[in-house]
């Protein structure tokens, strides 16, 4: 509004005092409105109108439709898009010089926010209809992984007024590498151990990226476990438990860490995936194992620890796993990778998330590796 006033002051060659001395009104208060830090009241409008020959409503009030543009992008991963054509919530990001959509659920325990609707869906490409500008899709960050933390760091964006908004899409640390590659998203969270050596991501880091270079920084290490009822009522103590006959588990999608380590620990035990019950159910996070189990839909599942106190449930730990993000060396100078990394070097934000998560974070931050 204020830029609709000081425009329309120009074009008639006004200078800011004169119209402040036909309006009745101080400079100073003419440059807060002027500004936007200041909602002239009616009477004041209606000055300013008279003088500027304009009307109440085209200075003053927002005009909703003319703000509403039409962009096509493609989706960030085609394999996500909707397979309907009526209107969908998405996120939109820059990623790679491009802008991408993702799908947004409508429910998350509460309304989520989307940037816009994609009204005409196709298999790579959607017509989205967004209230979001340039700048504000410039400034948003598109992570993906399977950590729960990430909205802690979304809310420690929002709060530290970065001009930042952080996207997250739950899926594998396979699926994250997979779309960071295709330039899907500006960040992939991982806990890929290699059984052969007992390392964390950097083998499975390079595999995926080939010789692109890219920089993996730290986020946390967490206890990987066994989540079961709340107080254990089935006694089960580690995986060799999981082939009793009734006993019920979920699981984790080809490519996630916990998949890995429950296929690790079964091989380790000479038993067969088939011998499991459930273990074709899979799901793609580690909040909605939790869930299963805590709604009594199955009995065990393996996640982290922060998801299996945040339903209450009781914790088996079976190792501890380092959690990282890699980001490809193109993208490390963008707007969205350089606040995250900010509040990754950021000791208070390190002590928020070891105290509400219970993550060991003392090398958040630290740049494990960078380079091809």
């Amino acid at each position: 509004m204020g830029d609709r006033v000081r425009a329309a002051r120009a074009a008639r060659g006004i200078t800011q005092l004169e119209l402040a001395r036909r309006a009745g009104i101080s400079r100073q208060a003419l440059g807060a409105i002027e500004s936007g830090l200041y909602q002239p009241g009616v009477a004041v409008a209606l000055s300013l109108a008279r003088e500027l020959g304009e009307t109440v409503e085209t200075l003053f009030t927002d005009n909703d439709e003319q703000q509403c543009a039409r962009i096509d992008v493609p989706w960030s991963d085609p394999e996500m898009a909707p397979t309907e054509s009526s209107a969908h919530r998405v996120a939109l990001a820059r990623v790679a010089g491009r802008i991408v959509a993702v799908p947004q659920p409508a429910v998350q325990l509460g309304l989520s926010p989307a940037a816009g609707i994609a009204d005409h869906v196709r298999r790579k490409r959607a017509a989205v209809s967004t209230y979001w500008s340039r700048a504000e899709i410039d400034c948003t960050l598109l992570m993906a992984g399977c950590d729960p933390a990430v909205t802690i760091l979304a809310d420690w964006l929002a709060r530290h007024r970065a001009p930042v908004t952080a996207v997250t899409l739950r899926c594998s640390s396979g699926k994250a590498l997979t779309m960071l590659t295709k330039g899907g998203v500006h960040v992939a969270g991982v806990h890929l151990r290699d059984p052969k050596s007992g390392e964390y991501n950097l083998k499975s880091v390079q595999h995926a990226l080939g010789g692109r270079s890219s920089m993996v920084v730290n986020f946390a290490r967490w206890e990987l476990g066994l989540a079961v009822a709340s107080r254990n009522p089935l006694n089960i103590r580690g995986f060799a438990d999981l082939i009793r006959p009734r006993l019920r588990i979920v699981n984790r999608e080809i490519g996630s860490g916990a998949r890995l380590a429950l296929d690790e620990a079964l091989k380790e035990l000479g038993v067969k995936s088939q011998r499991i019950k459930g273990y074709t159910r899979e799901l793609p996070g580690h909040l909605e194992v939790a869930d299963a189990i805590a709604s009594g839909q199955a009995d065990a599942g393996v996640t982290i620890r922060v998801s299996a106190e945040a339903y209450g449930l009781t914790f088996i730990s079976l190792r501890e796993e380092r959690y990282d993000l890699v980001v490809l060396e193109d993208e490390c100078e963008s707007g969205p990778v350089k606040a995250m990394l900010e509040a990754l070097n950021s000791r208070r934000f390190a002590r928020e998330i070891n105290q509400l998560c219970a993550y060991d974070t003392d090398q958040m931050g630290e740049v494990i590796v960078q380079g091809p």
